[in-house]
């Protein structure tokens, strides 16, 4: 008998699909096999939480019919916790498949088998046909669906923990306050709803994503406790962020395109690690002063300010800053900085970055000020810097960044050079697209280089000394 260390190490040969003999030695060699890409008999398993569990799709009459055929292989003991995903499309069609499905899942159930559905259904007039596939649903997604005005029909459905809408018709969602063990609620280009009051007092409710909906308040989801993520993007008539006040587990918010004015509520939200903004209004970040989860800033807006005060939030991770005009310094950014993007700024100069020694990945884009990198210091861990159409005239300072891999100046139309990269050993990618650069022989000598674009480099006289190199992958004009 095999053991599984070696079924492990026989499964690995097979990436695709395993061959059905060997998936039927054990226990352990089904997971191995149905782990691969295609799966066996298009059941795949999936490890979530930890747990194992197993999805199997369906998407028309033609594979519903084939069920009883795998039946045998999905009811093969030991039993594993499955998901069914069904696709289905208001045709004539569709009744026929709900019918094999309802069969298909009463036979589950006389074998003891644990599963859901995760129902997709595109143009429905009606929720009423799918009534016993809604009623072991975990998932429900309505797709184009503009003749739905209600969610009538999905009311008190006891397993029903995701429900995703998009381009429908509806205006009263209030069946979705019978769901008691809702997560998760997606609602985008729902040009009837105007309120999220069905949401209030959802218990167990983490996520919420609106995109293109005349949501006019958040005001509801206050009321529950255990809301984790909030996403708000296009929503023209959001102007307010009031109703996340104190909200303690909220952990990432992303107001994208909607005329809010303020991120003051966010000040009241402590576990917070996440804050995406872009707002045509003017936008301070001094309510993020002193959060102290707070991981991840990306801030776009025609006025950013304030920017001073996430030195005091001593997690900070990853800052994105687009339209601060009035930034015009990097001093006291925080030393556990990994990544940093800055787009549309008034700096002039890079050198107190010295001081985030923690720095892997730099981008700076369109900061007409910024004319010279001379007195940028090494830093120890940087592996990608970009800096994209910024007049700069040189690159010498770069070559004290001793593990770069991956360098980007493309339209930097006065860099005329790139010697500041010769000699770095870790080397993998330069991009110069668009600059001013007469040469590349600087590059020529980096060992680890194997890919280069310089194409619309008007003055470039040649790129022989690479092509010679045979390990070099070129685009150029």
């Amino acid at each position: 008998m095999l053991r599984c260390n070696e079924l492990y190490e026989y499964g690995a040969y097979f990436e695709y699909g395993t061959p059905l003999a060997f998936a039927a030695v054990s226990p352990f060699a089904r997971e191995r096999a149905e782990s691969c890409e295609r799966g066996t008999f298009g059941c795949v398993t999936h490890t979530v939480d930890d747990e194992a569990c197993r999805s199997f799709s369906i998407r028309n009459e033609e594979c519903a019919e084939q069920l009883e055929s795998v039946e045998w292989w999905l009811t093969r003991s030991p039993v594993v916790p499955l998901k069914v995903s069904v696709e289905l499309t208001d045709d004539k069609n569709s009744q026929n498949t709900v019918t094999l499905l309802e069969g298909f899942s009463v036979r589950l159930e006389r074998q003891g088998v644990q599963f859901v559905f995760c129902v997709t259904l595109n143009g429905i007039h009606t929720l009423e046909p799918f009534g016993t596939l809604l009623s072991q649903a975990e998932e429900v997604i309505l797709r184009r669906c503009s003749d739905l005005t209600s969610l009538q029909g999905l009311d008190g459905l006891r397993y029903l923990k995701r429900v995703k809408c998009y381009d429908c018709g509806m205006k009263d969602v209030s069946a979705i306050n019978s769901l008691a063990l809702l997560k998760g609620v997606t609602f985008s280009s729902c040009g009837g709803l105007t309120s999220l009051d069905a949401l209030r007092e959802l218990q167990y409710l983490k996520s919420v994503d609106v995109w293109s909906c005349p949501v006019a308040t958040l005001d509801a989801l206050r009321t529950c406790p255990s809301l984790e993520s909030v996403t708000c993007d296009s929503c023209s008539s959001l102007t307010s962020l009031d109703g996340l006040q104190g909200l303690h587990h909220l952990k990432s918010v992303t107001v994208w395109d909607c005329p809010v004015s303020s991120l003051d509520a966010l000040r009241t939200c402590p576990s917070l690690e996440r804050v995406v903004s872009c707002s045509s209004h003017a936008t301070s970040l001094r309510p993020l002063e002193g959060l102290k989860c707070l991981k991840e800033v990306e801030v776009n807006g025609d006025n950013v300010g304030d920017i001073d005060v996430l030195h005091t939030c001593t997690a900070l991770e990853t800052l994105r800053i687009s339209g601060a005009v009035d930034w015009t310094s990097l001093e006291r950014l925080l030393p556990r900085l990994r990544r940093l993007t800055i787009d549309r700024c008034d700096i002039t100069n890079l050198d107190a970055l010295h001081t985030c020694e923690a720095l892997e990945e730099l981008r700076v884009y369109s900061c007409w000020n910024l004319t010279s990198l001379d007195d940028f210091k090494g830093l120890p861990s940087l592996k990608d810097i970009g800096i994209s159409n910024c007049p700069i005239t040189s690159i010498h300072s770069v070559n004290t960044c001793v593990s770069l891999r991956r360098v980007d100046v493309s339209s930097c139309r006065l860099l005329r050079s790139l010697d500041g990269l010769g000699g770095l050993l870790n080397l993998e990618e330069v991009y110069a697209n668009g600059s001013g650069i007469t040469d590349v022989s600087a590059i020529a000598q980096c060992p680890a280089l194997r890919y280069v674009e310089v194409w619309d480099c008007s003055q470039l006289q040649s790129v022989d000394v690479l092509l010679k190199r045979g390990d070099v992958k070129v685009h150029y004009d």
